[in-house]
C-alpha cells in the first residue's frame, strides 16, 4: 500500500506509510517507518517534536492490545455507541467499528491525530467521527488505552465510571486499578510492543484490560 501524503511529515527523510499491525493483522495504520534518522536533529525539528510529539505515528502497546481484545470479543462493542478517548492513531476505535459498534467517536487533543484517525478509518473501510474534546452521553461505551497515567485522562475516565458509565481500560503503566476501583474487573492480559518499536522497557509490554461492567457472553 502506498504512503499517505495527506498526513504531516514528521522529520525530513522519515515517511509515514500504511503498515500491518503485528498483533492485529486485521488492521492497517499509517505509521512511521522503522528507520528513524540517527543523526543529530536540527534545532527546529527538535523543538517541533518536543512541542507536539507525534503520538499518532506509533501504535502504542495499550492501543494495540485493546484492539486485539475487542476483535476477539466483539460482543463488548456490538451495537453500541463507542468513544475512543486519547485515540492517537484510532486503532481501538477502528477495531470497535470492525467489530460491529453502532457508532465510533475518536477523541484526541492533537489535530494531527484526528486527521490520522480519519485516514486510518478510511484505510480500513470503516467510518468514525472525531472530536477534540471528551463529551459523553448516557449509554456510551468509553475505551481508554494508556491514558489513565496522565491526570486529564485519569479524571475523564474515572468520572465517567463513577457516574455509572461503562468503560474498558487498557493499561501498561498502572497496575493497581482494581485496588482503587472495585467496580473494575481485570478481564485479560496481553503482551504487545509499541509499533514501530521504541525500545521501551519490557515491563511496558504487559497490558492489562479492565472492564467496569458485565458484557454479554459470546453466542
Amino acid at each position: 500500500m502506498n504512503s499517505n501524503n495527506q498526513l504531516p511529515q514528521i522529520l525530513e527523510g522519515v515517511q509515514i506509510e500504511s503498515r500491518l499491525l503485528p498483533a492485529v493483522p486485521e488492521i492497517y495504520l499509517y505509521l512511521m517507518q522503522d528507520q528513524v534518522p540517527d543523526h543529530h536533529l536540527p534545532q527546529h525539528d527538535y523543538h517541533r517534536l518536543m512541542e507536539a510529539p507525534p503520538y499518532w505515528a506509533f501504535c502504542w502497546g495499550g492501543g494495540q492490545a485493546l484492539a486485539r481484545w475487542i476483535l476477539d470479543n466483539p460482543e463488548v462493542v456490538r451495537g453500541r455507541d463507542v468513544v475512543d478517548f486519547g485515540a492517537g492513531s484510532g486503532v481501538a476505535g477502528i477495531a470497535a467499528a470492525l467489530a460491529g459498534a453502532k457508532s465510533v467517536v475518536c477523541v484526541d487533543i492533537d489535530r494531527d491525530a484526528l486527521r490520522a484517525c480519519q485516514r486510518n478509518a478510511c484505510l480500513n473501510r470503516v467510518t468514525v467521527a472525531t472530536s477534540g474534546a471528551l463529551s459523553l452521553s448516557n449509554g456510551e461505551l468509553l475505551l481508554a488505552a494508556d491514558v489513565c497515567y496522565e491526570d486529564e485522562g485519569y479524571t475523564g475516565v474515572v468520572n465517567y465510571m463513577v457516574a455509572g458509565g461503562d468503560v474498558v481500560i487498557a493499561e501498561s503503566r498502572l497496575r493497581n486499578l482494581t485496588d482503587r476501583f472495585p467496580q473494575l474487573k481485570r478481564v485479560s492480559e496481553l503482551r504487545v510492543r509499541t509499533f514501530p518499536d521504541l525500545e521501551e522497557a519490557e515491563n511496558y509490554d504487559l497490558v492489562r484490560i479492565f472492564c467496569s461492567y458485565q458484557f454479554p457472553k459470546k453466542p
